[in-house]
């Protein structure tokens, strides 16, 4: 068998494990990262009340409206953090753009965010399925928030693991390196961008990818990376509004990575309030 013919197989192998693995993780909920965030609420609303209850009758002795200081500061919290959740599940849930104040989605994941990924561990959940249920549900609040995206100017940014590992060109320095040879997504990528008016960015961490945003001031970004890189970028460019592309990893993290081109375009064709 020609080399050729290797290389070929082992492509078509691993396109093959991509469109499992994407499909996979498409057949993923909202409810993991929604369920996980009201069970940390209400962990929260434990925790706060079993810490009151240890410095109750402390607090009376040292003056009776600190006790209930304490008692309207603890329930304004929760009760903020309560709308909050709610107003995000809904907006979820429905499509509607139930999100009030705008900054109320941050602050509420924000808090909620680690002690809902520490409790996903003490019950056994994966952790990229609370990330990857966490990424769409961030889709799904931004689809719902299109009337007040403009979408003109749009940021795409794509993991450096794309670029397949045979490849010497340097891609985060200038994306106009790639001599598109097709062995890899990014040309497709390059490609479509330049096609759509787009800003195609290839970057190699979480640093990176701030400093482009920041310097570009998109109005969206489309980011393709792994759950923990989008978990994170995501909460990192708030308020740019994210729509996030898990990639596939039919060889193992951080090698040889692909992407379900038709998802990238969705992100794109959504933010340009373009038709499918």
């Amino acid at each position: 068998m020609s080399q050729t013919s290797v290389e070929n197989n082992l492509t078509n192998s691993a396109n093959i494990k991509a469109a499992q693995a994407s499909v996979w993780r498409q057949a993923w909920t909202k409810a993991i990262f929604l369920g996980f965030c009201w069970l940390s609420l209400f962990v929260f609303l434990g925790i706060s009340f079993l810490f009151y209850y240890l410095i109750h009758l402390r607090l009376i002795e040292i003056a009776l409206w600190l006790d209930w200081f304490f008692i309207v500061f603890g329930g304004g919290i929760f009760l903020l953090l309560f709308i909050g959740l709610t107003l995000i599940t809904l907006t979820a849930l429905t499509g509607l753009d139930l999100l009030y104040p705008h900054g109320g989605k941050s602050v509420t994941i924000k808090l909620l965010f680690p002690i809902a990924a520490t409790l996903s561990q003490i019950l056994g959940v994966d952790r990229n399925k609370l990330r990857a249920s966490f990424v769409k549900v961030n889709n799904a609040l931004t689809k719902a928030q299109r009337k007040r995206i403009k979408g003109d100017k749009i940021l795409v940014l794509l993991p450096h693991c794309l670029q397949i590992d045979v490849c010497n060109r340097k891609l985060t320095n200038n994306i106009n390196n790639c001599v598109r040879c097709g062995r890899c997504p990014v040309g497709n990528l390059i490609e479509l961008g330049e096609k759509m008016g787009l800003r195609v960015e290839v970057v190699n961490g979480g640093t990176l990818a701030r400093k482009k945003a920041l310097s570009y001031k998109p109005d969206a970004i489309v980011a393709v990376a792994c759950e923990r890189d989008l978990t994170f970028g995501i909460q990192d460019v708030y308020p740019i509004p994210v729509y996030g592309v898990i990639n596939d990893r039919p060889n193992g993290p951080c090698y040889n990575t692909c992407v379900d081109m038709h998802l990238v375009e969705e992100g794109i064709r959504f933010f340009k309030k373009e038709k499918n």
